[in-house]
């Protein structure tokens, strides 16, 4: 009996591992949401994951369904999100309805913001956390 589950548990765990996306910097992306989708370092061998739920002015980080943090972000407009140093940072471009996108760092797991700079300053350079976000 154990050994059917387990063959029944394949085929599911292949389909759910074929539903995300691996950007051009190793980051997953739910291609459905677009969100940023991490595996938490700290919780190694576990199926919790972070992921980012986009919002007006916020970035929601969730770990399973629990809140870790919100971001506040410049602008109402979230146009991507980027895990970096692995779960512990979240890069986010926000944007109104018209005019320059905003680049912010975030701690994940407290909402503080780290760094900000303008999307149009990224094409002559900047900060790597902001890399493949210019304008």
């Amino acid at each position: 009996m154990k050994h059917i589950l387990k063959l029944a548990f394949i085929p599911a765990a292949t389909l759910a591992l074929t539903q995300c996306v691996v950007d051009q910097n190793g980051n997953l992306i739910d291609p459905s949401t677009g969100a940023a989708v991490q595996l938490p370092a700290d919780n190694a061998g576990t199926s919790q994951r972070l992921t980012s739920v986009n919002g007006q002015f916020t970035v929601t980080i969730m770990e399973g369904n629990r809140r870790v943090s919100v971001c506040r972000t410049a602008s109402p407009n979230i146009e991507q999100t980027r895990w970096y140093r692995g779960q512990e940072q979240i890069v986010v471009k926000s944007r109104g309805n018209h005019g320059p996108a905003t680049v912010q760092l975030f701690n994940s797991r407290t909402g503080r913001q780290l760094g900000t700079v303008m999307a149009y300053e990224l094409a002559n350079g900047g900060p790597n956390w902001a890399r493949g976000m210019a304008d």
